[in-house]
């Protein structure tokens, strides 16, 4: 027995096929098909047509897949090559996307369903990542109801789930190797149900965290912070001198999976902080010193204030593994920042002050 389906382009439940956009009123429609009928019939945008499906032998629901319960946010702010998705895990989302004119054809962070929702995409400039994370918070549930466990990746930057370098957080990839990126679900599941949280491995410095900090010309931004948290969240300052002061260990780059009650209770923390420190930090620094990079350490302090079990992962990095002379010429100054700072302290470690201070000590 056959049926009649009116389907709507561009008008219900958005569906995505080959960067083909429609929406229809049949919530079982799959985005091939509705792509197949698009191009055979030639239909233009905002127009409906009709067309016949066999009736299902039953109207009851399908048997919710257990990925459902697992979205990671995957951040882009220009095209790239993207890994495989067949499982629905990976949510691709364009971040500042009220900034910009181009659209990278997938989820935005300033949109839900194609109306305009709760977010800070034009704060992008300065929260990066974050404005996808706040977007996360506060609209995740509307579009997949029964998430219970939410990551972030980069474009570039994937948790290695299967494979494990010692020495380095990273595992250099080419960017054509992306297509054989593969998420273990099964294994994220069993190590959130756990009680622990996943994080990217540790990069280990030399000195603090705190000091890695100023050698990025930071010591003004982590100031302010310090003076925040210690006025205003103060349950949390002991573990931000912890983290930042007394530590040498870093979980970077806000990559991360938890369970969706504790990433809201951390999205409540973070970005009451985050509120009050941004528009400080816009008055006087440079563009490049805006940047909300503390957003990373706060992260950590956060974890650390909780004592969550932290089970962390190598990263894969994709790009180019042959560095272009720029990027040589960045780590070198970064190491020559990093000499400064070592010079420093040794020359405080060592000055009349510092002696006496030591003596005093004993």
């Amino acid at each position: 027995m056959m049926r009649e389906l009116i389907i709507f382009v561009k008008c219900c439940q958005l569906l995505r096929y080959k960067n083909f956009y429609v929406r229809c009123y049949e919530p079982n429609i799959t985005r091939k098909f509705c792509y197949q009928v698009y191009v055979k019939g030639r239909i233009d945008n905002d127009q409906q047509f009709r067309v016949s499906l066999p009736r299902a032998k039953s109207q009851e629901p399908r048997a919710k897949s257990p990925n459902s319960a697992l979205k990671i946010l995957v951040c882009y702010h220009k095209p790239y090559t993207m890994p495989p998705n067949d499982d629905g895990i990976l949510l691709p989302i364009q971040v500042g996307r009220s900034l910009t004119d181009m659209d990278l054809h997938m989820q935005s962070d300033n949109e839900v369903n194609g109306q305009s929702c709760d977010n800070i995409s034009d704060k992008n400039a300065s929260y990066n990542e974050m404005t996808a994370v706040y977007w996360a918070w506060k609209n995740l549930k509307k579009l997949y109801p029964d998430v219970k466990y939410v990551g972030l990746f980069h474009y570039r930057r994937f948790l290695a789930f299967d494979e494990r370098k010692c020495f380095d957080p990273f595992i250099l990839k080419l960017e054509s190797e992306i297509k054989d990126y593969k998420i273990n679900s099964a294994k994220i599941i069993k190590i959130l149900e756990s009680g622990k949280v996943i994080l990217s491995k540790p990069h280990v410095f030399a000195f603090s965290v705190a000091m890695q900090y100023f050698s990025f010309g930071y010591s003004e931004n982590y100031r302010m912070t310090k003076d925040v948290i210690r006025e205003k969240f103060q349950d949390y300052y002991d573990a931000f001198i912890e983290v930042m002061e007394k530590n040498n260990k870093l979980h970077a780059y806000n990559v991360f999976i938890m369970k969706y009650e504790d990433f809201v209770k951390y999205c409540e923390w973070v970005f009451a902080v985050l509120e009050i420190i941004e528009p400080e930090i816009q008055k006087n620094l440079t563009a490049f010193q805006r940047r909300l990079f503390m957003s990373e350490r706060l992260l950590h302090v956060y974890v650390h204030k909780h004592k969550m079990k932290i089970k962390s992962f190598n990263m894969y990095f994709y790009g180019d593994k042959s560095e272009p002379p720029a990027n040589i010429l960045k780590r070198l100054r970064r190491c020559w920042s990093y000499c400064k700072v070592e010079l420093a302290l040794w020359i405080l470690r060592f000055s009349p002050s510092g002696l006496l201070k030591r003596l005093f000590k004993r």
